[in-house]
């Protein structure tokens, strides 16, 4: 559920970054760059974490079967 949720965030953020490259004012957009930077880079340690937790979960329950 957090996933699907913080999928909003990167969808701003890159909305920024993408605009950021047509050289649009940083006042105009939605995030500030190394917020957007930020998010995007939690976003990914937190589908790396949910894996790992995933994968954790599958072994433990394995190994008390």
């Amino acid at each position: 559920m957090l996933t699907d949720r913080f999928g909003a965030f990167e969808a701003l953020a890159m909305a920024s970054i993408k605009l950021a490259r047509l050289h649009v004012s940083e006042d105009e957009l939605s995030m500030d760059m190394y917020v957007a930077e930020a998010v995007l880079e939690f976003g990914d340690d937190l589908r790396r974490a949910s894996k790992a937790a995933l994968e954790w979960a599958e072994q433990e329950r394995a190994a008390a079967a």
